[in-house]
Protein backbone atom coordinates (compact mmCIF):
# COMPACT_ATOMS: atom_id res chain seq x y z
CA UNK A 1 0.00 0.00 0.00
CA UNK A 2 2.87 2.46 0.90
CA UNK A 3 4.20 2.00 -2.67
CA UNK A 4 1.49 2.36 -4.41
CA UNK A 5 0.62 5.78 -2.48
CA UNK A 6 3.88 7.16 -3.24
CA UNK A 7 3.09 5.83 -7.09
CA UNK A 8 0.02 8.11 -7.08
CA UNK A 9 1.41 10.94 -5.32
CA UNK A 10 4.51 11.23 -7.93
CA UNK A 11 1.68 10.51 -10.89
CA UNK A 12 -0.46 13.76 -9.32
CA UNK A 13 2.99 15.91 -9.31
CA UNK A 14 4.20 15.26 -12.60
CA UNK A 15 0.70 16.12 -13.66
CA UNK A 16 0.06 19.18 -11.64
CA UNK A 17 -2.90 17.98 -9.55
CA UNK A 18 -2.34 21.02 -7.03
CA UNK A 19 -0.58 24.34 -7.73
CA UNK A 20 0.66 24.34 -3.99
CA UNK A 21 2.87 21.75 -4.72
CA UNK A 22 5.15 23.44 -7.08
CA UNK A 23 7.26 24.89 -4.44
CA UNK A 24 8.10 21.85 -3.15
CA UNK A 25 8.57 20.10 -6.21
CA UNK A 26 10.56 22.78 -8.56
CA UNK A 27 12.63 20.09 -10.29
CA UNK A 28 9.79 18.57 -11.97
CA UNK A 29 7.21 21.17 -12.20
CA UNK A 30 6.46 21.31 -15.79
CA UNK A 31 4.06 20.45 -18.51
CA UNK A 32 3.09 16.94 -18.89
CA UNK A 33 2.85 17.23 -22.52
CA UNK A 34 6.05 18.53 -23.55
CA UNK A 35 8.45 17.11 -20.35
CA UNK A 36 12.13 19.00 -20.40
CA UNK A 37 13.96 16.84 -18.03
CA UNK A 38 16.35 14.03 -18.85
CA UNK A 39 15.25 11.74 -16.97
CA UNK A 40 13.84 8.77 -18.74
CA UNK A 41 11.36 8.03 -15.79
CA UNK A 42 9.17 11.15 -16.92
CA UNK A 43 9.20 10.58 -20.05
CA UNK A 44 7.91 6.83 -19.08
CA UNK A 45 5.01 8.29 -17.09
CA UNK A 46 4.26 10.92 -19.58
CA UNK A 47 4.11 8.39 -23.03
CA UNK A 48 1.97 5.97 -20.66
CA UNK A 49 -0.57 8.70 -19.71
CA UNK A 50 -0.75 10.32 -23.00
CA UNK A 51 -1.05 6.67 -24.75
CA UNK A 52 -3.87 5.59 -22.38
CA UNK A 53 -5.65 8.80 -21.84
CA UNK A 54 -5.91 9.26 -25.82
CA UNK A 55 -7.29 5.62 -26.41
CA UNK A 56 -9.27 5.67 -23.36
CA UNK A 57 -11.66 9.30 -23.83
CA UNK A 58 -14.72 9.92 -24.43
CA UNK A 59 -13.98 10.31 -28.34
CA UNK A 60 -11.97 7.35 -29.24
CA UNK A 61 -13.07 5.63 -27.08
CA UNK A 62 -16.77 6.44 -26.25
CA UNK A 63 -17.56 8.01 -29.91
CA UNK A 64 -15.86 5.14 -31.58
CA UNK A 65 -14.80 2.16 -30.54
CA UNK A 66 -17.20 1.75 -27.91
CA UNK A 67 -19.99 2.28 -30.52
CA UNK A 68 -18.43 0.54 -33.61
CA UNK A 69 -18.16 -2.47 -31.13
CA UNK A 70 -22.14 -1.72 -30.38
CA UNK A 71 -20.63 -1.39 -26.61
CA UNK A 72 -22.86 1.78 -25.96
CA UNK A 73 -25.23 3.72 -27.68
CA UNK A 74 -25.64 7.62 -28.08
CA UNK A 75 -28.02 9.32 -25.72
CA UNK A 76 -28.52 12.12 -28.22
CA UNK A 77 -25.43 13.48 -30.14
CA UNK A 78 -25.80 10.05 -32.63
CA UNK A 79 -23.77 11.02 -35.05
CA UNK A 80 -20.68 9.53 -34.64
CA UNK A 81 -22.33 5.92 -33.85
CA UNK A 82 -23.74 6.90 -37.68
CA UNK A 83 -20.53 7.11 -38.74
CA UNK A 84 -19.85 10.85 -39.09
CA UNK A 85 -16.60 11.64 -37.26
CA UNK A 86 -15.35 14.71 -36.11
CA UNK A 87 -12.14 15.73 -37.60
CA UNK A 88 -10.33 17.83 -35.23
CA UNK A 89 -10.90 14.95 -32.89
CA UNK A 90 -9.30 12.42 -35.61
CA UNK A 91 -5.93 14.87 -35.74
CA UNK A 92 -5.89 15.15 -32.31
CA UNK A 93 -5.62 11.03 -31.80
CA UNK A 94 -3.33 10.68 -34.62
CA UNK A 95 -0.95 13.82 -33.25
CA UNK A 96 -0.82 12.53 -29.58
CA UNK A 97 0.39 8.73 -30.56
CA UNK A 98 2.80 10.65 -32.62
CA UNK A 99 4.01 13.89 -30.96
CA UNK A 100 3.03 12.66 -27.73
CA UNK A 101 3.40 9.32 -26.35
CA UNK A 102 5.88 8.02 -29.55
CA UNK A 103 8.28 11.37 -29.09
CA UNK A 104 8.59 10.53 -25.24
CA UNK A 105 9.72 6.79 -25.89
CA UNK A 106 12.07 7.67 -28.63
CA UNK A 107 13.72 10.17 -26.19
CA UNK A 108 14.03 7.48 -23.68
CA UNK A 109 16.03 5.15 -25.72
CA UNK A 110 17.86 8.45 -27.31
CA UNK A 111 19.11 9.10 -23.43
CA UNK A 112 20.15 5.51 -22.71
CA UNK A 113 21.98 4.80 -26.40
CA UNK A 114 23.77 8.27 -25.93
CA UNK A 115 25.49 7.06 -22.19
CA UNK A 116 24.27 3.89 -21.02
CA UNK A 117 23.76 2.52 -17.62
CA UNK A 118 23.15 -1.19 -15.86
CA UNK A 119 19.65 -0.11 -16.34
CA UNK A 120 19.78 0.85 -20.32
CA UNK A 121 19.35 -2.17 -21.89
CA UNK A 122 15.66 -2.83 -19.68
CA UNK A 123 14.56 1.10 -20.70
CA UNK A 124 15.12 0.45 -24.22
CA UNK A 125 13.31 -2.57 -24.28
CA UNK A 126 10.55 -0.82 -22.37
CA UNK A 127 10.43 1.59 -24.19
CA UNK A 128 10.47 -0.60 -27.79
CA UNK A 129 7.75 -2.97 -26.49
CA UNK A 130 5.73 0.71 -25.57
CA UNK A 131 6.49 1.19 -28.98
CA UNK A 132 4.80 -1.37 -30.56
CA UNK A 133 1.34 -1.16 -28.77
CA UNK A 134 1.40 2.36 -29.85
CA UNK A 135 1.83 1.52 -33.79
CA UNK A 136 -0.36 -1.33 -33.44
CA UNK A 137 -2.99 0.98 -32.43
CA UNK A 138 -2.41 3.02 -34.99
CA UNK A 139 -1.69 0.07 -38.06
CA UNK A 140 -5.00 -1.06 -36.90
CA UNK A 141 -7.35 2.27 -36.68
CA UNK A 142 -5.64 3.55 -40.41
CA UNK A 143 -3.96 0.56 -42.27
CA UNK A 144 -0.96 2.13 -43.81
CA UNK A 145 0.81 4.61 -41.05
CA UNK A 146 4.01 6.17 -41.16
CA UNK A 147 6.71 4.09 -39.31
CA UNK A 148 9.83 3.74 -40.17
CA UNK A 149 10.97 6.82 -41.00
CA UNK A 150 8.42 9.26 -38.63
CA UNK A 151 10.93 8.61 -35.52
CA UNK A 152 8.03 8.27 -33.66
CA UNK A 153 6.52 12.34 -33.57
CA UNK A 154 6.09 14.76 -35.88
CA UNK A 155 9.67 15.46 -36.26
CA UNK A 156 9.61 14.59 -40.09
CA UNK A 157 6.26 16.02 -41.32
CA UNK A 158 6.73 14.59 -44.51
CA UNK A 159 7.16 11.63 -42.99
CA UNK A 160 6.45 8.54 -45.75
CA UNK A 161 3.88 5.63 -45.06
CA UNK A 162 4.91 2.33 -44.95
CA UNK A 163 2.53 -0.67 -46.01
CA UNK A 164 0.43 -2.33 -42.76
CA UNK A 165 1.79 -5.54 -43.87
CA UNK A 166 5.53 -4.99 -43.46
CA UNK A 167 4.57 -2.83 -40.20
CA UNK A 168 3.17 -5.77 -38.58
CA UNK A 169 6.29 -8.13 -39.25
CA UNK A 170 8.48 -5.83 -38.33
CA UNK A 171 5.93 -5.25 -35.06
CA UNK A 172 6.63 -9.23 -34.32
CA UNK A 173 10.10 -8.92 -34.76
CA UNK A 174 10.56 -6.06 -32.18
CA UNK A 175 8.83 -7.70 -29.91
CA UNK A 176 10.57 -10.94 -29.86
CA UNK A 177 14.00 -9.38 -29.76
CA UNK A 178 13.15 -7.16 -26.78
CA UNK A 179 11.64 -9.42 -24.82
CA UNK A 180 14.78 -11.38 -25.34
CA UNK A 181 16.81 -8.46 -23.75
CA UNK A 182 14.77 -8.07 -20.79
CA UNK A 183 16.91 -8.77 -17.86
CA UNK A 184 15.19 -9.11 -14.24
CA UNK A 185 18.87 -9.31 -12.84
CA UNK A 186 19.24 -5.57 -13.82
CA UNK A 187 17.97 -2.41 -13.13
CA UNK A 188 14.44 -0.43 -14.66
CA UNK A 189 12.56 2.53 -14.05
CA UNK A 190 11.85 3.20 -10.56
CA UNK A 191 8.54 1.61 -9.75
CA UNK A 192 6.94 5.20 -9.17
CA UNK A 193 7.67 6.03 -13.15
CA UNK A 194 5.83 3.17 -14.58
CA UNK A 195 2.28 3.38 -13.61
CA UNK A 196 1.86 -0.32 -15.78
CA UNK A 197 4.08 -2.77 -13.70
CA UNK A 198 5.98 -0.27 -11.34
CA UNK A 199 9.41 -1.44 -13.39
CA UNK A 200 8.91 -5.34 -12.67
CA UNK A 201 10.89 -6.46 -15.67
CA UNK A 202 9.26 -10.19 -15.48
CA UNK A 203 6.13 -8.58 -15.88
CA UNK A 204 7.30 -6.57 -18.42
CA UNK A 205 8.41 -9.72 -20.42
CA UNK A 206 5.49 -11.47 -20.22
CA UNK A 207 3.61 -7.92 -21.31
CA UNK A 208 5.53 -8.13 -24.53
CA UNK A 209 4.87 -11.90 -25.43
CA UNK A 210 1.17 -11.65 -25.10
CA UNK A 211 1.55 -8.44 -27.16
CA UNK A 212 3.03 -10.79 -30.23
CA UNK A 213 -0.23 -13.37 -29.47
CA UNK A 214 -2.34 -10.54 -30.18
CA UNK A 215 -0.69 -9.08 -33.45
CA UNK A 216 -0.08 -12.32 -34.31
CA UNK A 217 -3.38 -14.14 -34.54
CA UNK A 218 -4.95 -10.55 -35.93
CA UNK A 219 -3.12 -11.40 -39.16
CA UNK A 220 -3.90 -15.11 -38.75
CA UNK A 221 -5.91 -15.42 -42.12
CA UNK A 222 -3.24 -14.19 -44.01
CA UNK A 223 -1.19 -16.50 -46.27
CA UNK A 224 1.75 -14.77 -46.94
CA UNK A 225 2.42 -14.28 -42.91
CA UNK A 226 1.19 -17.96 -41.66
CA UNK A 227 5.25 -19.24 -41.12
CA UNK A 228 5.18 -15.80 -39.26
CA UNK A 229 2.18 -15.87 -37.32
CA UNK A 230 3.01 -19.92 -35.86
CA UNK A 231 6.69 -19.31 -34.89
CA UNK A 232 5.70 -16.02 -33.42
CA UNK A 233 2.98 -17.40 -31.02
CA UNK A 234 4.87 -20.70 -30.62
CA UNK A 235 8.03 -18.54 -29.45
CA UNK A 236 5.64 -16.52 -27.31
CA UNK A 237 4.01 -18.74 -25.48
CA UNK A 238 7.06 -20.56 -25.24
CA UNK A 239 9.19 -17.13 -23.37
CA UNK A 240 5.91 -16.55 -21.35
CA UNK A 241 2.59 -14.88 -21.84
CA UNK A 242 0.06 -13.68 -19.28
CA UNK A 243 -0.84 -16.49 -16.53
CA UNK A 244 -3.21 -14.71 -14.15
CA UNK A 245 -5.11 -11.35 -13.61
CA UNK A 246 -2.31 -10.24 -11.75
CA UNK A 247 -0.66 -9.79 -15.23
CA UNK A 248 -2.58 -7.57 -16.61
CA UNK A 249 -0.99 -4.42 -18.12
CA UNK A 250 -3.14 -2.03 -16.75
CA UNK A 251 -2.77 2.10 -16.44
CA UNK A 252 -4.13 2.85 -13.04
CA UNK A 253 -5.82 5.94 -12.58
CA UNK A 254 -6.56 7.80 -9.27
CA UNK A 255 -9.19 9.79 -7.47
CA UNK A 256 -8.58 13.32 -8.38
CA UNK A 257 -8.64 14.99 -12.20
CA UNK A 258 -6.63 15.42 -13.80
CA UNK A 259 -5.45 12.00 -13.65
CA UNK A 260 -8.81 10.21 -13.32
CA UNK A 261 -10.03 8.19 -15.86
CA UNK A 262 -10.93 10.09 -18.39
CA UNK A 263 -14.64 8.28 -19.32
CA UNK A 264 -14.92 9.49 -15.72
CA UNK A 265 -14.32 13.08 -16.06
CA UNK A 266 -16.60 13.02 -19.08
CA UNK A 267 -19.79 11.77 -17.01
CA UNK A 268 -19.56 14.65 -14.37
CA UNK A 269 -21.45 17.17 -16.81
CA UNK A 270 -23.25 15.04 -19.29
CA UNK A 271 -24.88 11.87 -20.29
CA UNK A 272 -23.75 10.83 -23.42
CA UNK A 273 -23.58 7.32 -23.48
CA UNK A 274 -25.92 4.81 -22.65
CA UNK A 275 -25.81 0.80 -23.35
CA UNK A 276 -26.45 -0.66 -26.64
CA UNK A 277 -29.56 -3.16 -27.21
CA UNK A 278 -26.89 -5.27 -28.89
CA UNK A 279 -24.98 -5.42 -25.96
CA UNK A 280 -27.55 -6.03 -23.36
CA UNK A 281 -30.03 -8.36 -25.53
CA UNK A 282 -26.94 -10.36 -25.49
CA UNK A 283 -25.99 -10.87 -21.74
CA UNK A 284 -29.30 -11.08 -20.95
CA UNK A 285 -29.92 -14.52 -23.40
CA UNK A 286 -27.17 -15.91 -21.71
CA UNK A 287 -27.68 -14.64 -17.91
CA UNK A 288 -24.34 -13.06 -17.66
CA UNK A 289 -23.66 -12.42 -13.97
CA UNK A 290 -21.14 -9.17 -15.69
CA UNK A 291 -24.19 -7.36 -16.40
CA UNK A 292 -24.67 -5.55 -13.14
CA UNK A 293 -21.33 -4.43 -13.35
CA UNK A 294 -21.31 -3.00 -16.83
CA UNK A 295 -24.93 -1.52 -16.95
CA UNK A 296 -26.70 0.21 -14.36
CA UNK A 297 -30.73 -0.77 -14.31
CA UNK A 298 -33.37 1.54 -15.61
CA UNK A 299 -34.30 4.30 -13.26
CA UNK A 300 -37.58 3.48 -14.58
CA UNK A 301 -38.36 -0.29 -13.95
CA UNK A 302 -34.98 -1.13 -12.70
CA UNK A 303 -34.61 -3.59 -15.65
CA UNK A 304 -31.27 -3.64 -17.89
CA UNK A 305 -32.93 -2.30 -21.21
CA UNK A 306 -29.97 -1.17 -23.91
CA UNK A 307 -30.73 1.25 -26.99
CA UNK A 308 -31.27 0.31 -30.54
CA UNK A 309 -28.00 0.98 -32.25
CA UNK A 310 -27.86 4.41 -34.70
CA UNK A 311 -30.59 5.95 -34.25
CA UNK A 312 -31.04 9.79 -35.53
CA UNK A 313 -30.87 12.47 -33.05
CA UNK A 314 -34.70 13.37 -33.03
CA UNK A 315 -35.84 9.83 -32.69
CA UNK A 316 -33.34 9.06 -29.90
CA UNK A 317 -34.24 11.94 -27.79
CA UNK A 318 -37.89 10.28 -27.82
CA UNK A 319 -36.20 7.39 -25.11
CA UNK A 320 -35.59 9.29 -21.77
CA UNK A 321 -32.35 8.19 -19.90
CA UNK A 322 -34.19 7.26 -17.35
CA UNK A 323 -35.93 4.48 -19.79
CA UNK A 324 -32.45 2.80 -20.65
CA UNK A 325 -29.41 1.15 -19.02
CA UNK A 326 -26.41 3.84 -18.81
CA UNK A 327 -22.99 2.42 -17.84
CA UNK A 328 -22.35 0.95 -15.07
CA UNK A 329 -20.75 2.96 -11.97
CA UNK A 330 -17.40 0.13 -11.22
CA UNK A 331 -16.33 0.75 -15.13
CA UNK A 332 -16.75 4.46 -14.62
CA UNK A 333 -15.18 5.14 -11.21
CA UNK A 334 -12.38 8.02 -11.23
CA UNK A 335 -9.94 4.86 -10.69
CA UNK A 336 -11.02 1.83 -13.00
CA UNK A 337 -8.34 1.37 -14.80
CA UNK A 338 -7.44 1.76 -18.93
CA UNK A 339 -6.35 -1.84 -20.27
CA UNK A 340 -3.67 -2.54 -22.44
CA UNK A 341 -4.39 -6.38 -22.49
CA UNK A 342 -5.30 -8.52 -20.16
CA UNK A 343 -5.13 -11.78 -19.41
CA UNK A 344 -8.40 -13.12 -20.65
CA UNK A 345 -7.75 -12.03 -23.75
CA UNK A 346 -4.62 -14.05 -23.87
CA UNK A 347 -6.71 -17.51 -23.05
CA UNK A 348 -9.41 -16.51 -25.90
CA UNK A 349 -6.29 -16.11 -28.64
CA UNK A 350 -4.61 -19.48 -27.22
CA UNK A 351 -8.27 -21.16 -28.02
CA UNK A 352 -8.30 -20.15 -31.25
CA UNK A 353 -4.69 -21.21 -31.71
CA UNK A 354 -5.73 -24.84 -30.70
CA UNK A 355 -8.07 -24.44 -33.38
CA UNK A 356 -6.12 -22.80 -35.92
CA UNK A 357 -3.71 -26.19 -35.07
CA UNK A 358 -0.89 -23.15 -34.47
CA UNK A 359 0.10 -24.64 -30.80
CA UNK A 360 -0.88 -28.10 -29.42
CA UNK A 361 -3.79 -28.71 -26.44
CA UNK A 362 -7.62 -27.71 -25.43
CA UNK A 363 -9.23 -25.15 -27.00
CA UNK A 364 -12.38 -25.71 -24.57
CA UNK A 365 -9.89 -25.23 -21.38
CA UNK A 366 -8.14 -22.27 -22.97
CA UNK A 367 -12.06 -20.69 -23.61
CA UNK A 368 -13.31 -21.80 -20.43
CA UNK A 369 -9.82 -20.35 -18.49
CA UNK A 370 -10.36 -16.97 -20.81
CA UNK A 371 -14.27 -16.41 -19.11
CA UNK A 372 -13.10 -17.40 -15.76
CA UNK A 373 -10.53 -14.50 -15.80
CA UNK A 374 -12.87 -12.17 -17.22
CA UNK A 375 -15.68 -13.08 -14.47
CA UNK A 376 -13.17 -12.93 -11.92
CA UNK A 377 -11.85 -9.48 -12.84
CA UNK A 378 -14.64 -8.13 -12.67
CA UNK A 379 -16.23 -8.90 -9.39
CA UNK A 380 -18.76 -12.01 -10.08
CA UNK A 381 -18.94 -13.76 -7.14
CA UNK A 382 -17.64 -16.99 -7.12
CA UNK A 383 -20.29 -19.39 -6.74
CA UNK A 384 -21.70 -17.79 -10.07
CA UNK A 385 -19.36 -18.83 -12.26
CA UNK A 386 -19.18 -22.69 -13.08
CA UNK A 387 -23.12 -22.50 -13.24
CA UNK A 388 -22.28 -19.14 -16.11
CA UNK A 389 -19.48 -21.07 -18.33
CA UNK A 390 -21.75 -24.42 -17.94
CA UNK A 391 -24.46 -22.61 -19.51
CA UNK A 392 -22.55 -21.03 -22.23
CA UNK A 393 -20.60 -24.44 -23.22
CA UNK A 394 -18.07 -24.48 -26.14
CA UNK A 395 -18.46 -25.95 -29.62
CA UNK A 396 -15.60 -26.19 -32.00
CA UNK A 397 -17.75 -26.59 -34.83
CA UNK A 398 -18.49 -22.99 -34.14
CA UNK A 399 -15.46 -21.86 -32.51
CA UNK A 400 -15.37 -18.13 -34.26
CA UNK A 401 -18.86 -17.63 -33.15
CA UNK A 402 -18.62 -18.85 -29.34
CA UNK A 403 -14.69 -17.64 -28.68
CA UNK A 404 -15.84 -14.24 -30.23
CA UNK A 405 -18.72 -13.31 -28.62
CA UNK A 406 -17.20 -14.25 -24.97
CA UNK A 407 -14.03 -12.57 -25.96
CA UNK A 408 -16.14 -9.24 -27.29
CA UNK A 409 -17.90 -8.96 -23.94
CA UNK A 410 -14.30 -9.67 -22.55
CA UNK A 411 -13.25 -7.23 -24.00
CA UNK A 412 -16.58 -4.30 -23.05
CA UNK A 413 -14.87 -1.42 -22.27
CA UNK A 414 -11.86 -1.53 -24.59
CA UNK A 415 -13.63 -0.32 -27.84
CA UNK A 416 -11.27 -0.05 -30.17
CA UNK A 417 -9.82 -3.55 -29.82
CA UNK A 418 -13.79 -4.90 -29.83
CA UNK A 419 -14.40 -2.96 -32.59
CA UNK A 420 -11.26 -4.60 -34.47
CA UNK A 421 -11.80 -8.14 -33.69
CA UNK A 422 -15.69 -7.78 -34.48
CA UNK A 423 -13.79 -7.02 -37.73
CA UNK A 424 -11.51 -9.84 -37.65
CA UNK A 425 -13.28 -12.78 -36.57
CA UNK A 426 -16.69 -11.59 -38.34
CA UNK A 427 -18.56 -13.51 -35.47
CA UNK A 428 -21.98 -14.09 -35.17
CA UNK A 429 -24.27 -15.40 -32.36
CA UNK A 430 -22.91 -19.29 -31.35
CA UNK A 431 -26.27 -20.47 -32.91
CA UNK A 432 -25.35 -18.40 -35.98
CA UNK A 433 -27.92 -16.03 -36.04
CA UNK A 434 -26.63 -12.20 -36.60
CA UNK A 435 -25.57 -10.58 -33.51
CA UNK A 436 -24.32 -7.11 -34.87
CA UNK A 437 -26.99 -4.48 -37.16
CA UNK A 438 -26.86 -1.88 -38.43
CA UNK A 439 -27.77 2.27 -37.27
CA UNK A 440 -31.05 1.75 -37.14
CA UNK A 441 -31.63 5.37 -38.68
CA UNK A 442 -29.12 4.70 -41.24
CA UNK A 443 -25.39 5.39 -41.96
CA UNK A 444 -24.33 9.09 -42.70
CA UNK A 445 -21.22 7.69 -44.34
CA UNK A 446 -22.77 6.64 -48.15
CA UNK A 447 -19.83 4.00 -48.48
CA UNK A 448 -20.08 2.46 -44.84
CA UNK A 449 -23.51 0.13 -44.26
CA UNK A 450 -22.89 -1.77 -41.14
CA UNK A 451 -19.59 -0.88 -39.66
CA UNK A 452 -16.23 1.05 -40.70
CA UNK A 453 -13.47 -1.06 -41.24
CA UNK A 454 -10.81 1.54 -40.55
CA UNK A 455 -10.32 5.82 -39.93
CA UNK A 456 -9.79 7.80 -43.09
CA UNK A 457 -6.63 9.95 -42.30
CA UNK A 458 -6.31 13.18 -40.41
CA UNK A 459 -6.86 16.13 -42.12
CA UNK A 460 -3.68 17.40 -41.25
CA UNK A 461 -1.69 14.58 -43.13
CA UNK A 462 -3.71 15.92 -46.20
CA UNK A 463 -2.71 19.05 -46.03
CA UNK A 464 0.42 18.65 -44.91
CA UNK A 465 1.58 15.69 -46.08
CA UNK A 466 -0.12 15.38 -48.86
CA UNK A 467 2.36 14.02 -51.47
CA UNK A 468 2.77 10.63 -48.87
CA UNK A 469 -0.71 10.62 -48.48
CA UNK A 470 -2.03 10.26 -51.86
CA UNK A 471 0.72 7.53 -52.22
CA UNK A 472 -1.06 5.74 -49.22
CA UNK A 473 -4.56 6.06 -50.37
CA UNK A 474 -3.67 4.69 -53.85
CA UNK A 475 -1.78 2.09 -51.96
CA UNK A 476 -5.21 0.93 -49.72
CA UNK A 477 -7.01 0.65 -52.82
CA UNK A 478 -7.48 4.34 -54.60
CA UNK A 479 -10.24 5.97 -52.12
CA UNK A 480 -9.42 7.26 -48.21
CA UNK A 481 -12.50 5.54 -47.25
CA UNK A 482 -13.94 4.28 -43.66
CA UNK A 483 -15.25 1.14 -46.61
CA UNK A 484 -11.45 -0.07 -47.21
CA UNK A 485 -10.53 -2.87 -45.40
CA UNK A 486 -7.56 -3.83 -43.49
CA UNK A 487 -5.18 -6.28 -45.17
CA UNK A 488 -5.94 -8.89 -42.54
CA UNK A 489 -9.47 -8.36 -43.07
CA UNK A 490 -9.11 -9.80 -47.02
CA UNK A 491 -9.51 -13.38 -45.84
Amino acid sequence: MKTIFKQLCFLSVLMFLMTSCTKKFDEINQDPNNPKTTDPGYLLVSAEKKAMDNIWNEWNNGRTGMHYAQYWSATTYSNESRYQIRENQNNTFWNILYAGSLKDLNEIIKINTEKTFEYSSNQIAIAEILKVWTYHMLVDVYEDIPYKLSLGGLERPNSPYDKAITIYTDLLKVLGEQAAKLDPSKGSFPAKTDIIYNGDINKWKRFANSLRLRIAMRVSDVPALQTLVNQAINDAVASGVFTSNADNALFRYVEAPPNNNPLNESYKSRVDFCMCKTLVDYMLDVNDPRLPVYAAPTKDNGRYIGKAYGLNQQNGETIPNSAISLPGSAVLDAKAPGVYMDYAEVEFILAEAVERKIISGSAEDHYKKGIRASLEDRGVAPADIDPYIAGVPYNGGQWKNVIGTQKWIAMYMQGLEGWFERLRLDFKRPNGQDLFVAPVDGSLDREVTVVPTRMTYPVDEQQLNKSNYDKAVQSIGGKDSKAARHFWDLY
